[in-house]
């Protein structure tokens, strides 16, 4: 301790005052330490959980966001297309899977758009007349079946013989079903006073 004061030009009457000075901001430093220390460490930690929780709430927001574009993207209402839309691309489904399948000749005639307001679905009949092979319809209606971005099915449907009976006289009753966007809201209906 002496050669740090000699190394700072204390002089020897000097040091016993910078002895005492030393001391008492050591003990104070000490009181002070030991008065804060406590609480100090007490407000890191709560500082440390306040900057996890704001990670976890910055992480809830930007996973409500992308949820909230992917609802917006699934929504049915924001692309669902007009009723005669559909009713065109159910027309467009069956006659592209036909051509594609070599049946040729395929007549398409519209029978009824229906909707019940409770129901969840809009419902497309169409009648389909068409000449064709065993092998052919199969595929003709495998094909509609494996359709991912329509529900086509087959209501009704009957099957003769064509007059050289090498093939089949085919009348089928097609119903594809597309999401109602009025289903689910009630109507509002003012209460008379």
């Amino acid at each position: 301790m002496i050669a740090i004061l000699n190394m700072l030009n204390v002089r020897a009457e000097e040091r016993r005052a910078a002895i005492i000075f030393l001391m008492c901001i050591l003990v104070v430093g000490n009181l002070v330490w030991l008065w804060m220390g406590p609480e100090l460490f007490a407000l890191r930690t709560q500082l440390g959980n306040h900057d996890a929780e704001l990670q976890r709430e910055e992480m809830t927001q930007m996973t409500h966001r992308e949820l909230e574009k992917m609802v917006d993207e699934l929504n049915p209402k924001a692309s669902m297309a007009s009723g005669s839309e559909q009713a065109t691309k159910v027309i467009e489904t069956l006659r592209d899977e036909a051509e594609r399948i070599g049946i040729k000749g395929i007549s398409l005639d519209s029978v009824r758009s229906s909707s019940r307001n409770n129901s969840p679905f809009i419902e497309h009949k169409r009648n389909a007349t068409f000449e064709t092979s065993p092998i052919n319809l199969v595929e003709f209606l495998q094909a509609v079946a494996d359709k991912k971005d329509s529900m086509i099915r087959v209501s009704d449907y009957k099957i003769s013989p064509s007059g050289d009976r090498q093939r089949l006289r085919v009348q089928m009753s097609f119903i594809a079903s597309y999401p109602n966007p009025d289903f689910g809201k009630k109507s509002k209906k003012k209460k008379k006073k």
